[in-house]
């Protein structure tokens, strides 16, 4: 479980680089734009997918209340993430993005940060806790 969720950060990480490399252009790319979002997208749904599995393992199998209780405020902030990502989503359609490159460059800057936050969150609670729940 552990492997397949560190799997699943990696690929998204990677795809919020690629994307932060196309968003240093002037110039928009718009074929290289849809296949990197699309991609993101894939990548996100796989990785929330895998903290969901996370956390529902965790929830049974955690030796402490205060381990379940992590695991359960993580899961709560899930909802969160995931109505300010399709915010974003809607906000930025490829006709939007077109009309005006800078402004969704900056967006897209933020919800990279957010994500990349979000993702050492969940490092930093799931993989001591699967590492101790595998042993």
């Amino acid at each position: 479980m552990l492997l397949e969720l560190r799997r699943a950060h990696d690929v998204l990480l990677s795809c919020l680089d690629e994307l932060e490399r196309l968003t240093l252009d002037d110039t928009l790319d718009r074929a290289k734009l849809a296949n990197i979002r699309w991609k993101l997208s894939k990548a996100s749904a796989e990785r929330r997918k895998r903290v969901d599995a996370a956390c529902d393992y965790l929830s049974m199998h955690s030796a402490t209340s205060i381990d379940r209780d992590r695991v359960a405020a993580l899961r709560a902030d899930i909802a969160e993430n995931v109505a300010a990502s399709s915010s974003h989503v809607r906000r930025w359609s490829m006709d939007q993005v077109l009309i005006d490159w800078d402004g969704y460059r900056a967006a897209s800057a933020t919800l990279r940060k957010a994500m990349r936050g979000r993702i050492l969150q969940e490092q930093r609670a799931l993989y001591p806790l699967l590492e101790r729940a595998a042993a």
